[in-house]
């Protein structure tokens, strides 16, 4: 406690003792790893938090262990939604229930080491810079720390990063004030990528990113994962337009390699679009085609000029209306 005051007397930490930190957890039968995660949470080091743990209509004891932790920690608030309705939702409804100045995601099945909140408190300037740390998915990503202005350092920041592949809440210091202001949420209507929409959403309402030299988060890989799950042409196309509207948004970006970057991220999404919402659903050729025209209408030259060979192949084959020819060639590449 005294080494935190004696930092915000220097000015290193504008937060004062009392700050509290809403941490959400959202839990879908979590049974078997919600005793790890739970005790992570309140084996923190830094203790002005508030815990809301929101039961997404689990059908196993879930519940029943939330409800005996809230019973042994004052911090604690279940909130039991009995129908399950996606973590998206449950996201949402922890924000709205949330009290806290910052808020922080974890996910039921992951934990964290006891110093996690510490560090970024320690590492508090500003409601303006958004603080990032590494995430351990059997070992940390590669990146690169230091504070990036979003205006000056845009291409090193995402190029040295990869950071719309590190788009997911957890492992981020969220202004509470500045989710809520902006109505920024967590889309229920995606399956897949919300998670980074809500990321880009928010960083078009700060200044500056502080990637820390600290890797505290462990991520857990079960097989609920979402990332098993084939998601809907609607979805994904969601996806893509947020891409496209980011790229709008930071139009003034006009760097080739900064450009190449997030096209070919578009690209993925796009090519997700037809192997998983069209080839993988089985669509008919008419509902195929309604969708393939969805995509010609939100594509322009920047993705045929900042892309390999094949995918300027299928810039064509889309901009000509060869929907067939582009699908048989998909089909065929995918086998």
């Amino acid at each position: 406690m005294e080494e935190r005051k004696n930092n915000t007397a220097m000015g290193k930490n504008p937060l004062e003792k009392s700050i509290h930190i809403s941490i959400i957890v959202p839990v879908y039968n979590s049974a078997d790893f919600l005793h790890q995660c739970v005790d992570s949470i309140l084996g923190q080091t830094y203790r002005e938090f508030e815990l809301l743990l929101i039961n997404d209509g689990s059908s196993d004891d879930s519940l029943k262990i939330m409800n005996s932790f809230a019973e042994q920690d004052s911090r604690i608030q279940v909130i039991d939604k009995v129908k399950n309705s996606g973590v998206s939702d449950t996201r949402n409804i922890g924000i709205s229930l949330a009290k806290g100045k910052t808020i922080c995601f974890i996910d039921s099945d992951d934990w964290v080491e006891k110093n996690y909140l510490q560090v970024f408190i320690d590492n508090y300037v500003s409601s303006d810079i958004l603080l990032l740390q590494n995430v351990i998915r059997d070992k940390p990503r590669n990146l690169h720390y230091k504070t990036y202005n979003l205006q000056n350092d845009f291409t090193e920041l995402f190029l040295s990063n990869n950071l719309l592949y590190f788009g997911g809440p957890c492992g981020k210091f969220f202004e509470r004030e500045i989710i809520t202001k902006n109505n920024i949420t967590f889309n229920s209507e995606v399956s897949y990528g919300e998670d980074l929409i809500f990321f880009l959403e928010y960083i078009k309402q700060i200044q500056a990113i502080n990637i820390i030299n600290a890797a505290l988060y462990h991520y857990e890989f079960t097989e609920n994962s979402l990332s098993r799950t084939k998601h809907s042409f609607d979805s994904l196309f969601i996806l893509h337009s947020a891409i496209a509207d980011f790229i709008f948004f930071h139009h003034q970006q006009t760097g080739k390699k900064i450009k190449k970057y997030i096209y070919q991220v578009d690209w993925d999404i796009i090519e997700a679009c037809i192997d998983q919402g069209i080839i993988g659903k089985k669509l008919n050729k008419e509902d195929s085609y309604i969708c393939m025209s969805k995509i010609k209408a939100t594509i322009d030259k920047n993705h045929f000029l900042y892309s390999g060979y094949y995918r300027k192949v299928l810039f064509l084959l889309l901009k000509t209306k060869q929907y067939q020819l582009l699908l048989q060639l998909k089909k065929r590449l995918n086998k």
